[in-house]
């Protein structure tokens, strides 16, 4: 931290001169993500210079007051509209540092491209709503090739629909953050402290430009306060570019470990995947997305940004000593870790499911139709076992035929739902446990009509949970498949 603080010194004199004074209206800004390993070190340093709102999911990380009183803690799901929408309320700038690569329920049927939409379109509806002056957001650093791996298009996915309801968006695009805390760094050094031999693919020759924590952090101090200045995508780095090769050559020279790196014709992913996995203990997710990232040359495009944090930028090796603890040579810990074990017990007594899938919606067409026609389509889809039924308010029943039980009941949130977005209630219904949270069926489009997210949130099964996890959850799976496929073939 004091790194960081002498960092921030160097660069207070492009900082906007409202954002210098003491005068007492100091400008609000909430940071989404503020429990994550940057958000962590952002907080206190924003709260030098504005009122800062910090929102997390994690329950745990809420309840825990902030030591210096100046960081306001707030517990808000980001896949809840309307909790978003009160929890930016009064908001000047924002800043969005949200992934999906950690569980969010206990069984999560969605991959976190589609949850990131989700997210990140709940986000810039809410910032819209309240007239958030600027979103700053942590993106990917784009490669040359036109070849995206999942994360990356993540990204830039995000980005556009960040943008996408016209709020000004400001996208740094940065490679591997170094920092305490960070998965990046935790695979480099666990990968290297634990095997004696490293096997090197082809890819492991591409160069890219890792950036240290600080100089993101001021990166992103220097583009607040100034959407019309830094609206649009920046590339940021720290001060070389180098190879994965040599990286985990410097991670080896900074642990003081003899390591042999042998050349391989190839390495598939998987296996690259599956070894740092075993090696790390990150969550299966979050390594393989990272893993399928790393093989791609990207060359920084110069920017006024980047100009600003140049000429005290650290490198890569500086970078690395920073965030190891000096007495054991391991990464140091994120504040937030002390915490994950809470929020996993709270995921494991709550007992909820969050399903999301993307369609490709037919062309105009709108969420409003796509759940009708879901509603109407499920019954054939399902025949002869289930029927459905949609009454004159639009509120679905799902019944099995043979005995002919109510297994779900549905009602439409008519003044929450728009022809963008349906919401539907989770009301009851022998399937469903009542009194859990806010279980509801949501029909979402994004991106100018490109698609529809059909996700269910927090929903709580009412029959025993591995019972659900192999019936219930498996023929939700095998439905929303059908219905995709349906929608693509309409598509055409």
């Amino acid at each position: 931290m004091a790194l960081i603080r002498a960092h921030l010194s160097a660069n207070d004199a492009n900082a906007p001169a409202s954002f210098m004074t003491d005068h007492p209206a100091r400008p609000r800004i909430a940071i989404a993500g503020a429990s994550g390993f940057i958000g962590t070190a952002l907080c206190p340093l924003l709260a030098e210079r504005f009122e800062v709102i910090a929102l997390t999911r994690s329950p745990a990380r809420a309840q825990t007051p902030d030591p210096a009183g100046l960081i306001q803690w707030r517990q808000c799901d980001l896949f809840c509209s309307s909790a978003l929408v009160d929890g930016l309320a009064d908001i000047d700038y924002a800043v969005y540092l949200v992934h999906s690569l950690a569980p969010s329920s206990r069984l999560t049927q969605a991959s976190p491209r589609d949850m990131d939409l989700v997210l990140a379109d709940n986000f810039a509806r809410a910032a819209a709503a309240n007239g958030v002056k600027q979103i700053v957001f942590v993106s990917g650093v784009m490669p040359e090739s036109f070849r995206f791996s999942p994360l990356l298009w993540s990204r830039r996915e995000v980005e556009m629909v960040l943008g996408s309801r016209g709020t000004p968006v400001t996208a740094l695009r940065a490679s591997l953050v170094m920092g305490p805390g960070g998965t990046g760094p935790r695979l480099l050094l666990d990968l290297v402290r634990r095997l004696p031999l490293l096997l090197l693919p082809p890819a492991a020759g591409s160069v890219t430009r890792p950036i240290a924590l600080s100089d993101l952090l001021r990166a992103i101090l220097h583009c607040l306060g100034q959407p019309e200045r830094f609206r649009g995508a920046f590339d940021i780095g720290g001060a070389e570019s180098l190879s994965y090769e040599a990286m985990l050559r410097e991670t080896a020279a900074a642990l003081g470990l003899r390591r042999r790196f042998v050349k391989v014709p190839v390495l598939p992913v998987g296996l690259a995947s599956l070894t740092a996995r075993a090696i790390s203990g990150a969550p299966a997710a979050m390594v393989g997305a990272i893993v399928e990232s790393l093989p791609q040359d990207t060359r920084m495009r110069d920017n006024p940004v980047q100009q600003a944090i140049e000429p005290q930028a650290l490198g890569f090796r500086a970078a690395l000593e920073a965030s190891i603890d000096p007495a054991t040579r391991r990464l140091l810990p994120s504040p937030r870790q002390r915490l994950k074990e809470q929020d996993r017990e709270v995921m494991r007594e709550q007992s909820l499911v969050r399903s999301i899938q993307r369609a490709i919606q037919p062309p105009g067409q709108d969420a409003a139709w796509l759940a009708g026609n879901y509603f109407r389509w499920l019954g054939d889809c399902c025949w002869p076992l289930v029927r459905s039924q949609v009454d004159d308010d639009g509120h679905v029943e799902v019944w099995s035929r043979l005995p002919r039980l109510r297994m779900l009941r549905l009602r439409h949130m008519t003044r929450e739902s728009t022809p963008e977005r349906q919401i539907y209630e989770i009301a009851g219904g022998l399937l469903a446990r009542p009194g859990e949270g806010r279980a509801r069926f949501e029909f979402q489009t994004l991106l100018d009509g490109r698609y529809t997210m059909t996700a269910i949130h927090d929903y709580a099964p009412a029959i025993p949970w591995y019972l659900y996890i192999l019936t219930q959850a498996v023929a939700h799976r095998l439905v929303m498949r059908r219905y995709q496929s349906r929608l693509a073939r309409l598509a055409r």
